[in-house]
């Protein structure tokens, strides 16, 4: 196996204010290239630039800003790791690293901030918290018109029932809430053990009062939830998404909204990042947006660039990280770095 010295690192995309995280690449002996870091999402890499900058790379550590093609994996022999800061990887052709032997590996260390993320706005948007604000700064007092509504009694729909869902689930017990779960690998004994009950797509969005999105971003998943799903659901029902803007198709969203087909939304994430001006949920009274941050605090930052660290060491080192997305790579991996 080659030396750790003669490994180049590329973090096209360095989290700010983190770069302890990563000081074992700092060293004299290892070649460190460092992009434009994650507060500056205008600037980047294009395409070309990435497929020139790769091209003897054997690390790559990033977060969603560049998508890392099949054009970029071809052209890049020495390439033994992808690693993306957080959960989702559809920046990522997943396909073309397994076809080249090169791990795609995560840093899913986050799921619990995204939970309580979302459970921030499902109150934020049912007891109109953002709009009561504005009202208050704006020199006034009570408005009847921005009258809130409790958590109490509702039903809560989990979409997608994975890590973060599950985690979701754990922080509404307490709150005598009717929780379902709609995921096609769940089952009903592992949807009782957090108080919830598995049930199919078009039951949750008929009878959930809240609906919060946990699916991971696929072609499958595209626009996945959409005009019909909202017209399923009752009028006085908000809808919530942490995960991935194009898996709602958004004008379906915003057309509900507008004729109030629902009554309000919680929207982290969106088609087009950053949300574009014209968006006309900007302007809605009945929206809660926030900047695709549901993941982001202190804590969560620190622990995704020192997992992704750490994912990468263990990689150069042979061994196989803790986190493998596409764990099917791992014997034509081992035969190209480990075995030859």
């Amino acid at each position: 196996m080659e030396e750790l010295s003669k490994f180049r690192i590329f973090i096209a995309e360095p989290i700010d204010e983190l770069e302890d995280t990563y000081s074992v690449f700092k060293d004299a002996k290892y070649e460190l290239i460092i992009g434009p870091p994650v507060s500056s999402p205008k600037q980047g890499y294009t395409e070309e630039q990435l497929i020139e900058m790769c091209k003897n790379v054997d690390v790559f550590i990033g977060m969603a800003r560049e998508r890392i093609t099949r054009n970029i994996i071809s052209a890049s022999p020495k390439l033994r790791i992808i690693c993306k800061y957080g959960n989702g990887v559809d920046n990522i052709d997943v396909k073309a690293a397994s076809e080249y032997g090169v791990i795609v590996s995560n840093a899913p260390v986050h799921n619990m901030t995204v939970a309580e993320y979302a459970f921030s706005m499902i109150l934020s948007v049912l007891k109109k918290i953002p709009r009561n604000m504005e009202y208050l700064k704006n020199g006034n007092w009570r408005d009847n018109s921005a009258m809130g509504n409790e958590l109490y009694k509702k039903t809560v729909g989990i979409v997608g029932f994975g890590a973060i869902g599950k985690q979701l689930a754990k922080r509404l017990q307490g709150w005598e809430v009717n929780l379902l779960v709609c995921d096609p690998l769940g089952t009903r004994e592992m949807a009782e053990l957090f108080g919830a009950k598995l049930v199919d797509w078009n039951t949750i969005f008929k009878t959930s009062d809240i609906i919060s999105v946990h699916l991971p971003l696929m072609e499958s998943t595209r626009k996945l939830i959409g005009k019909e799903e909202f017209s399923m659901m009752k009028r006085s029902s908000i809808f919530v998404n942490t995960s991935r803007g194009p898996i709602v198709d958004e004008a379906a969203l915003i057309e509900a909204l507008k004729k109030k087909d629902i009554a309000g939304a919680g929207i982290d994430v969106f088609e087009k990042e950053p949300i574009p001006a014209d968006n006309p949920m900007r302007n809605m009274e009945n929206v809660v947006l926030s900047p695709h941050v549901a993941g982001y605090t202190s804590e969560s930052l620190r622990r995704i660039s020192e997992q992704c660290t750490l994912n990468c060491i263990q990689a150069l080192q042979g061994d196989i990280p803790e986190f493998v997305i596409n764990r099917e790579v791992l014997p034509k991996w081992k035969e190209r770095f480990i075995e030859k």
